[in-house]
This record gives C-alpha cells, structure tokens and sequence, in this order.
C-alpha cells in the first residue's frame, strides 16, 4: 500500500466515525424533501455491512482526489488531514439517502403482457365538465399498452419509488415453443435494447410461425446488463 492508499484509507476510516457522530445533529430529507426518520439512518450506519460500502466509497473518493490533486493535501512532503476533506464524508449522506430511496415503494398501472407503465385504462369521466375523471370503469375491462400496441389486461403493481423503465427485450410468447427464449436478433440475455429496436425485432418477417412478444425492463431486472442504444429507452 503505497502513501496516497494508506492516507486515503485512514482518511475512509476517520471521516465515516466523525460524520457517524456528527449525523445526529443533521436532517437527511428524501426526493420528496420529507425527513428521513432517525430510526432509519442507525440501522443502516449501524450496520457492519453497509459501513464498509461507505467506508470504501469514502476511500475511493478521496484516493480519486489525491491523485488528481496531491498538494491540495500535503503538508512538509506528508499528506494530511484539511478542513477540505470533510466534504467526502458526505457520502454518508448520500449513501443512507439512496438506501431510503431503495425501500420506499409506489404503485403503477402495469401491462401484465409486456410489464410496461405506459399505460390506459377505460374511465368515468364527466364530460360537460372539461371531461374531469370520476373513477375507473370497474370489472373485466381491457386496458391499452402503448408500448405493446395491443390490447392487455392491466394491474396496479407495487414498485420501489425510484424503479424505472431501462429498455426492451423480445422473448418467446407465454405457451410457445419458444417460451422464455430470446428472440434470434438479440446479442445475449443481458442485452437491453430501445423500443424501436425490440419493435423491429417483432416486425421481422423471418420471424416465420413462431411466436414473440415485448418485455419491459426495469432497473435490476438484469444483473450487469449491457445497453444496445444511446438515448431513451422509449426512442
């Protein structure tokens, strides 16, 4: 471990203990600028595992900044600690923030087809009231996909609040012979692909008698997966 490691790692083990002493005194809000819950913040800072990740986070930061940026650090030929360096202690903060983030949950109108969010379902609206919407129409009533482009049933589904949409697969239709396979055009299984591209995929007349369909892909849905698109996913 050469001197900038070893500074950056005893950097990584003093900033997580002052900021873990300090945070009692500070108010970590959410996305929705709502106060993060004390409770919340000890159990995760409290936990071994999560305080390594932090720790190595805060190591990685201040190796990257003393690399690019040594004598903002030393002092007579040595590095050492300076009123600056607080800042990276900061990623405590963010840190328990995304964790909260993680837990916290919305509900959306799925495709039950495809998994998309883009979605329509039928309504009661008033009309001679600038069409102001009443309820749901109630019952077995299709919805519309619009990314599909068909017909679909749609549920309301449970998803983490910061879950979103990163792309498309094409994948054999439920009871095919091709169920769960991948569509030949795909590279591999952990590909994501925009929507124009997956749509192509489907409009292929190689496709013969077999049969695919559209899924939707969110974040996490595939571990390490490699994108096939600059942009949108819905480009």
């Amino acid at each position: 471990m050469n001197k900038k490691e070893k500074f950056a790692k005893e950097m990584s083990n003093l900033l997580y203990q002052i900021r873990y002493e300090d945070i009692n005194n500070s108010i970590l809000l959410d996305s929705k600028n709502e106060q993060i819950s004390e409770d919340f913040i000890y159990k995760i800072i409290n936990d071994p595992k999560h305080a390594d990740i932090m720790k190595a986070r805060i190591y990685n930061s201040i190796l990257e900044a003393v690399t690019q940026c040594p004598n903002d650090f030393l002092k007579d030929g040595e590095y050492c600690y300076k009123s600056n360096i607080y800042d990276h202690a900061y990623l405590v903060d963010s840190y328990v923030q995304a964790q909260y983030e993680h837990t916290q949950t919305k509900y959306v109108y799925q495709c039950m087809h495809c998994g998309s969010d883009r979605v329509q379902v039928k309504a009661w609206v008033r009309p001679n009231q600038g069409h102001a919407y009443v309820d749901e129409v109630e019952g077995d009533e299709m919805g519309w996909c619009d990314d599909c482009n068909l017909t679909a049933e749609i549920q309301i589904a449970e998803l983490t609040r910061d879950a979103k949409v990163i792309g498309f697969q094409v994948i054999g239709e439920d009871g095919t012979a091709q169920d769960g396979e991948i569509h030949p055009d795909m590279d591999a299984s952990f590909c994501i692909y925009n929507l124009s591209q997956a749509r192509a995929m489907l409009d292929n007349d190689d496709n013969g008698n077999e049969q695919w369909r559209l899924l939707t892909l969110w974040e996490g849905d595939v571990e390490e997966p490699t994108m096939m698109f600059s942009g949108k996913p819905r480009d």
